[in-house]
């Protein structure tokens, strides 16, 4: 059976239809990256091999993302649904790849919602130990993440309106927050065109660089989950896409450059473990150092709720689909959120951290290794999104050869930067998340099988979910095709 066109064509009938702006729907997406917190922490790890040609890493990564939010783009203008990227590979390649796509993708919403949850940790707590207060024990940090997974949770069962409104208000504030400091360190240092200079920098050094820093751009097609409730689907989600891809992108470059202006160097930059905090001291910004943290908490609690929204989102589909179980496909009547979906992920989100804290890991270890995993599936999910484009368009009838230059660009670029993170194998344990990540999702895959062997009929219903659908576009006359059901 063709899985181009479903046997039917079904709609999120429970979620809040055609209530979200582009602004609103621009904000899913850039919480779901949360920009602030990579631009306090980030140029710091990736200086450490690309030296001062960090904000070369990130300009390339920007490009690589971009290709990547060019494929969403090309979905986006003719298939909206909650679903996000599982809908769009069921087109492509039918239930089996829409299913790992998906699957794939709720791991890295939960595990990037966990990283939020970590990142509220270390922050808030680092606030309140300004304060005078123990913010940083165990017992602390357990607290903080409970009440950020339970909070984020909150939020995004109370309306989607809401909760991506929120998001966008904290956002503002974390970047305003982290902007003024690396605004007065160009203004105190100077544009320091210097520090564009690439002496020392090596090719691989960058390149590793660019890995690094693809990785801070994740969770950028998040809006492409609220093609049920974005009004004109078809064009506010690519440019939500594309649009928080350049923006953030930017923000990236310049955090990378003037941090290194600011340090003087490389060196004394990659030996900071709050750069924009040291920052602000070293520019007599030291008594605003509170504001910092609470705007970068701010900007991991955003990503919290960011993230909820999404996974709920893909698992409200894929249960509405009958792939899982049926209950994850209801959503509330007054609040129109997928409830069950929200309250079913938001456990994992505040337990996982929470157990490994009291196991002995540290905030930053939680964030570090439930981040790694998280990307491994928004990687898997774009990989096969870009697999399943060319197949998308063929049988639509607007395959044209240039249809699959894209495609191969993003296949080869993420292959590389799987390799890159798993060759040479990193230190223990780092070197077993890998293995972690095929675990979780083998569970998942192992449901797929169980669903396919005993209701194979079920399977037709895969990428049904479908609002104000585009109708195909003939290759020759530009007229459109009638679509079959």
């Amino acid at each position: 059976m063709s899985h181009s066109v479903p046997a039917r064509t079904a709609s999120d009938e429970g979620l809040a239809h055609g209530s979200m702006s582009q602004a609103e729907v621009m904000a899913q997406s850039v919480a779901g990256i949360a920009p602030s917190a990579v631009m306090a922490t980030g140029p710091a790890l990736i200086v450490l091999y690309a030296g001062s040609g960090a904000w070369l890493s990130y300009l390339a990564a920007m490009v690589v993302v971009l290709l990547i939010g060019l494929c969403v783009a090309q979905f986006g203008r003719r298939l909206a649904s909650s679903g996000s990227l599982y809908s769009y590979v069921a087109r492509g390649l039918g239930p089996s790849g829409a299913f790992a796509a998906g699957w794939a993708l709720v791991i890295g919403y939960a595990c990037i919602a966990m990283v939020g949850v970590a990142g509220t940790g270390i922050y808030f707590g680092s606030l309140l130990t300004t304060l005078g207060l123990a913010g940083s024990s165990t017992a602390a940090q357990i607290v903080i993440f409970a009440v950020a997974a339970t909070s984020a949770a909150a939020f995004a069962y109370a309306g989607i309106r809401l909760s991506t409104r929120l998001g966008l208000v904290l956002e503002v504030i974390s970047v305003l927050a982290v902007l003024i400091v690396l605004v007065v360190v160009v203004a105190r240092h100077g544009l320091g065109l210097s520090g564009f200079g690439l002496d020392g920098v090596t090719f691989d050094g960058v390149t590793f660089g660019i890995v690094l820093a693809v990785l801070g751009f994740v969770g950028f097609e998040s809006s492409a989950c609220l093609g049920a409730e974005a009004r004109n689907p078809h064009r506010t989600i690519p440019r939500a896409v594309l649009g928080s891809a350049v923006l953030v992108g930017v923000l990236y470059v310049f955090s990378a450059h003037a941090s290194v202006v600011g340090f003087g160097g490389p060196e004394a930059l990659s030996e900071s473990a709050a750069p924009v905090s040291d920052l602000a001291g070293r520019n007599g910004l030291g008594g605003i150092s509170w504001i910092i943290d609470l705007g970068v908490t701010a900007s991991f609690f955003a990503v919290a709720i960011a993230s909820i929204n999404a996974a709920a989102r893909v698992l409200y589909t894929m249960g509405e689909e009958g792939v899982l179980p049926a209950a994850l496909g209801r959503a509330h009547p007054r609040h129109r959120t997928p409830h069950v979906a929200i309250w079913a992920v938001a456990p994992a989100i505040g337990l996982v951290p929470i157990a490994m804290v009291v196991s002995g890991s540290s905030p930053l270890d939680v964030y570090a290794y439930t981040g790694t995993i998280g990307t491994f599936g928004y990687m898997l999910a774009y990989l096969l999104m870009a697999v399943a484009l060319p197949v998308f368009l063929r049988r639509r009838g607007e395959f044209q050869p240039l249809s699959v230059v894209l495609p191969v660009v993003v296949v080869t670029a993420l292959l590389y930067v799987f390799y890159k993170n798993v060759v040479p194998a990193p230190p223990a344990p780092y070197n077993l998340l890998p293995w972690i990540f095929l675990a979780v999702l083998a569970v998942g895959l192992a449901w797929y099988l169980a669903v396919r062997l005993t209701r194979p009929e079920q399977l037709r219903a895969v990428g049904a979910t479908e609002e104000e659908p585009v109708p195909p576009v003939g290759p020759d006359d530009g007229t459109p095709l009638v679509s079959q059901t």
